[in-house]
């Protein structure tokens, strides 16, 4: 599991995007100013006692000559002298500005959280402040403590998604943590993993918010970690995938989730969901042509096992003379199966139900005739006696697959229970994103 964030902190972003650390000790014109260069907004005015300027002087002289290990060796009289809540953030802002000189990240962490701590920061330093002592306790790998300020940080809306990010990215990599750093959570890691999800989402409306594209890696991290820690959510996280990078892996991943969730399918339904999945690339592996070929064949649709397998070998998933069994077999029934058909859609025009019409239809779908089938389907309901789930379902890829999108997206909404009310939902999902390309 890759994590999602690899922000760098090069020279505490310019100095806290020259703001307080900076460095100088406004309160007295002894102290240096900061470079007018930087455009920075004047720092306010602080009330120093006067044990601790004393104690500062050394500490504020190196700074000015750039000498970070003599600020360092100072620093600790200054802080024991520091009384007051402005002499804590300008000991704390000494330190961080000795950490950035020294590229000491521990250091830069200690004086953040000081400024912090002290309740002298100005208002509107927290959200960065936060933030920065956040990332900086997350690239230490002390996930907890980069919790407390990421999460601060995010509440106070720091950098719109970046904080929102980290937070869902610090639960994540507590929980990788936890369980030795494999590719599997530990029971007691997946609840903290989950913790992250909604943060995540958090992130990814604020991408949207702003007009900006999600970047996919975001969503296949939700994806991943929800699938990993067992979440109740990886449907949605799939979906989202799906809705925003409709590759054939997205789409394998929708589809097989939604299998694992549904173990109990009959073969028709999984049939349902198999054929789409040969729409939208997903049959990436011979384990899936297989399993494709299996429920066709089993279904008598001799057509269908021809053309999923012709399909595997021309996109090079199967190698010739996989599959061979079935091929063979089908292939061998298809003359006379073709032949059969005129005579069974006559039969379903006289029959009392609608149960011959359907098979039918199947069987026409089958050779790619979505017309036909698509005319016995619709027998098949008017004459009643059928699953009418099943039948709108196929129906309804008759229609998409013979263009007539409108008519496969009504009979695809009539589909009201059971797993094949999702795939349906699955399929409409698909004629979206067909129309949208």
């Amino acid at each position: 599991m890759r994590s999602l964030s690899r922000l760098a902190v090069s020279k505490l972003a310019a100095a806290l995007m020259l703001g307080t650390a900076a460095l100088a000790m406004t309160a007295t014109p002894a102290f240096a100013q900061r470079d007018k260069k930087e455009k920075a907004p004047a720092a306010p005015k602080r009330d120093l006692s006067k044990p601790f300027i004393a104690a500062a002087q050394p500490v504020d002289k190196a700074n000015q000559a750039k000498d970070f290990a003599a600020m360092v060796a100072a620093l600790p009289a200054a802080e024991a002298a520091a009384t007051t809540p402005d002499d804590k953030f300008t000991a704390g802002n000494f330190r961080l500005g000795a950490g950035i000189g020294l590229n000491d990240q521990k250091m830069q962490r200690d004086g953040l959280k000081a400024m912090l701590a002290s309740g002298a920061a100005a208002q509107e330093d927290l959200p960065k402040f936060n933030y920065f002592a956040g990332k900086l306790a997350y690239d230490a790998k002390d996930y907890d403590d980069a919790l407390i300020y990421l999460q601060k940080a995010a509440e106070l809306g720091f950098e719109g998604s970046s904080s929102y990010l980290l937070v869902a990215e610090a639960h994540f990599q507590k929980a990788i943590a936890m369980s030795g750093g494999g590719g599997q959570l530990s029971p007691a890691a997946k609840p903290i993993a989950q913790q992250g999800l909604a943060p995540l989402k958090k992130a990814i409306e604020l991408e949207k918010a702003a007009g900006r594209a999600v970047p996919p890696a975001w969503l296949n991290r939700g994806f991943s970690i929800a699938y990993t820690s067992g979440s109740a959510e990886a449907p949605q996280w799939a979906v989202m995938q799906v809705e925003t990078d409709p590759t054939g892996n997205n789409w394998r991943q929708l589809l097989r989730t939604f299998q694992d969730r549904n173990r109990s399918m009959s073969a028709g339904e999984n049939l349902d969901v198999m054929r789409l999945m040969y729409q939208t690339g997903a049959l990436q592996s011979e384990y899936d042509y297989a399993e494709y070929a299996d429920t066709a064949s089993k279904l008598a649709l001799f057509g269908e096992v021809k053309s999923v397998i012709d399909q595997g070998r021309s996109n090079g998933k199967l190698a010739p003379g996989k599959l061979n069994d079935f091929y063979t077999q089908a292939t061998s029934k298809i003359a006379s199966d073709k032949a059969s058909l005129p005579s069974a859609a006559a039969e379903s025009a006289k029959a009392a139900n609608g149960r011959t019409a359907a098979f039918t239809a199947g069987a026409y779908q089958g050779y790619g005739d979505y017309a036909k089938a698509a005319e016995l389907y619709r027998v098949a309901l008017q004459k009643g006696s059928v699953d009418a789930n099943e039948v709108n379902t196929r129906l309804g890829i008759a229609l998409a697959m013979a263009g007539d999108t409108a008519g496969a997206k009504t009979a695809f909404e009539a589909v009201s229970a059971g797993p094949r009310k999702e795939i349906a939902s699955f399929w409409l999902l698909w004629l979206s994103k067909k129309a949208a390309a």
